[in-house]
């Protein structure tokens, strides 16, 4: 299961054993759960949002939990007017949504990378990525033609 603690942790500049005993917990428990070799209980969960003062979706999913301002707006209706104007006539509006909401968490996360190798370290990722979608694509249309 991948989390963003160990990135959200690091950002607040807080070790693992002091981040373990604030919650209760072992060091070795919360190491588990940031390589993603272990769960943990909604408890540790709520624990871990209130120490280090983030939602619990933002260590499990790490979409930003910053207010929804003026200038998110702008973000969000420019990601909806772009994924329109490129796929409007190729996906149904669900999935026109549902690109747009990724896109709009994209933007986000790129805006808040302050160094440039971590801005080509993410472009970067979004290539493979983009690699893997198209390769899904295909097997997709594949299992259709069988």
């Amino acid at each position: 299961m991948q989390n963003f603690l160990k990135k959200i942790r690091e950002d607040r500049k807080i070790g693992q054993s002091e981040l373990a005993e604030k919650i209760g917990v072992s060091k070795q428990l919360l190491s588990g759960f940031e390589n993603g070799r272990s769960g943990i209980s909604n408890e540790v969960l709520k624990k871990l949002a209130e120490v280090l003062d983030v939602n619990p979706d933002a260590i499990l999913t790490g979409k930003s939990n910053k207010p929804f301002d003026e200038n998110s707006r702008k973000q969000l209706s420019n990601a909806m007017s772009l994924t329109f104007k490129l796929y409007g006539d190729k996906f149904d509006k669900e999935t026109i949504v549902k690109i747009a909401t990724e896109l709009y968490g994209l933007i986000i996360d790129f805006d808040s990378l302050t160094k440039d190798f971590e801005r080509k370290k993410f472009k970067k990722s979004l290539e493979d990525k983009i690699a893997i979608g198209l390769a899904a694509k295909c097997f997709i249309n594949y299992k259709k033609i069988k």
